[in-house]
């Protein structure tokens, strides 16, 4: 029964998720991931007030965000 337990936690992936950690650090932003038209996921987005922030990676949108006023 472990093994089965195990098994369904990896579907699901580790919690919280990069984003939402991404999300708490800059609760001033808006954070979102692009779907693109056949699904698959695309760029990370960041936006507050008038900037919109686009990266492919979390990473690298943390360093953007990190760089604003």
């Amino acid at each position: 029964m472990d093994n089965r337990m195990a098994e369904r936690d990896a579907l699901h992936g580790p919690w919280p998720t990069e984003a939402e950690i991404l999300q708490t650090e800059f609760p001033d932003w808006e954070i979102w991931r692009d779907v693109r038209e056949d699904g698959t996921h695309g760029d990370w987005c960041a936006s507050s007030g008038e900037t919109l922030l686009r990266t492919t990676t979390c990473d690298e949108l943390r360093g953007m965000l990190r760089e604003q006023p």
